[in-house]
């Protein structure tokens, strides 16, 4: 039977880690979303990069905002050159947003991966092709510690997701599929892929207890709140920064790189968190939900004479 493969380089500066436990490793949930006693939902690395597509929009803005100011102060007050500037500062912006299409981030903020304890069964659908879910064995799954170089304006970096590899034997022809996940570390050579392999492994083996927990999903906030909330955050780390003591003898560091991170950080979060506000993940069959311990319990409804009382 021809089983069609991922491309090789996929798995390219990646290390392959074994099915044990490795009690010298801390087991940590990064990039767990949600669990319970039966199922463990994690993040995908899909998505990181469609938040980052969103935020890449407010970020171009920004960028075509500090052209026309560089070429006003530095380059010629000329009016011709001004009006050539303008003309040209959209490209960025157009560009961010033909790429957020593209990617399809305006359909889909992204998928998760459920693990199953009970059931040892790994379930996971790509946000570009909902129709298929795909269920796969947990003991024939391969994981490695994967291997993204980033180069950018900002320099070089890279990331290390925990790479899932399996094949799909109900499609056809039989397909060969990777989730990445634990999609939060970067320049850290695969700890923490590491991490949280181990953290679902001892999760497999004996469930939840002994593990830490993820933090406590926040309440959903208004379109309005979510956007102002990361410059809540960045006033907030200010204020922690500045109230230590003789915290005014760094100031000349603190002050630019708390303006860098407002402008590169806060914002374009700001940005993502506004667009992206009613763009759903993709969601798992409520047969899988009941299965795995995530279905939304729902208010019973109280009428009374046919009139419904809120409870």
């Amino acid at each position: 039977m021809k089983i069609k493969n991922l491309p090789k380089n996929l798995k390219a500066g990646g290390t392959i880690l074994p099915h044990a436990l490795n009690h010298h490793i801390l087991p940590l949930p990064d990039g767990v979303h949600r669990i319970n006693d039966t199922c463990i939902e994690l993040e995908t690395y899909s998505n990181l990069t469609r938040s980052g597509s969103a935020m890449f929009i407010g970020l171009s803005a920004l960028l075509s905002l500090i052209f026309l100011v560089v070429v006003a102060i530095f380059v010629s007050t000329d009016s011709k050159v001004l009006l050539i500037a303008l003309a040209w500062s959209p490209l960025t912006p157009c560009i961010a947003l033909a790429m957020y299409f593209a990617s399809g981030a305006h359909r889909c903020r992204g998928a998760y991966i459920r693990i199953n304890r009970i059931t040892r069964k790994l379930y996971f659908i790509y946000p570009n092709n909902q129709k298929h879910m795909h269920i796969i064995d947990w003991d024939k799954i391969e994981a490695m510690a994967g291997f993204i170089p980033i180069v950018s304006s900002y320099g070089y970096s890279s990331r290390h997701p925990l790479y899932l590899f399996a094949i799909d034997y109900r499609m056809s022809p039989p397909t060969e599929i990777c989730a990445a996940c634990g999609n939060l570390s970067a320049l850290d050579n695969g700890r923490s892929a590491r991490a949280l392999w181990e953290y679902l492994q001892r999760f497999m083996s004996d469930g939840i207890q002994n593990l830490p927990l993820p933090p406590k999903r926040a309440k959903k906030l208004s379109r309005l709140d979510s956007t102002i909330q990361p410059y809540r955050e960045w006033v907030k780390d200010i204020q922690e920064n500045h109230s230590k003591t003789r915290a005014w003898l760094w100031s000349p560091l603190t002050i630019p790189l708390a303006i860098f991170l407002l402008l590169f950080y806060t914002y374009p979060n700001s940005v993502e968190a506004w667009i992206q506000y009613n763009v759903p993940y993709v969601k798992f069959p409520h047969e899988n939900d009941v299965l795995c311990g995530f279905a939304e319990k729902r208010k019973p409804v109280i009428r009374v004479n046919g009139v419904k009382i809120d409870n």
